[in-house]
């Protein structure tokens, strides 16, 4: 069986595995995926906006060293990027956007005072290595046995929306 070649948009090597959490009251402490005690780490995220835009984020996510796991929390990122596009583009708040991977530090820094352009951001760019879906966490109680407990939805977005 062939192998097919996933595409990559950064021209570094992919790292970290990357999982988001849409539940604005809930914090991680323990990783998803192994259930051990999650630190954090603070890197620039890179970031594409519909339709062609390109923002480095420098966030601190949850990190579970075990899994190279980091956790970020939807509605953090929402809000800072709602800030950060009120003044760049208004227009592009609520657009749906997708979170690629990370940018080495020092180019970020230099970045952040002089601006960069994609080629030379996505130069210094690692994609993820793995995308899970988004968090899902299941309603809190005590049930009967055999009985799984129901899915809690994430709330909407209460500033990442489009407006009229």
């Amino acid at each position: 069986m062939a192998k097919t070649k996933k595409s990559q948009i950064g021209k570094l090597k992919p790292k970290y595995n990357f999982m988001m959490n849409p539940y604005p009251e809930m914090r991680i402490s323990s990783c998803p995926l192994c259930e051990r005690k999650t630190g954090q780490r603070k890197l620039p995220l890179l970031i594409h906006i519909d339709p062609l835009d390109f923002l480095a984020l420098n966030y601190t996510c949850k990190y579970c060293k075990d899994c190279d796991l980091l956790i970020a929390h939807k509605h953090e990122i929402e809000h800072i990027l709602t800030a950060m596009l009120l003044d760049i583009d208004p227009k592009a708040i609520g657009n749906r956007y997708l979170i690629i991977g990370t940018i080495e530090k020092e180019v970020w820094r230099e970045g952040s005072k002089q601006g960069l352009s994609m080629e030379e951001m996505l130069t210094h760019a690692s994609d993820f290595a793995n995308y899970h879906n988004e968090l899902r966490l299941t309603q809190p109680g005590w049930y009967l046995n055999g009985i799984e407990p129901p899915v809690m939805e994430p709330p909407e977005s209460q500033e990442w929306i489009k407006s009229k």
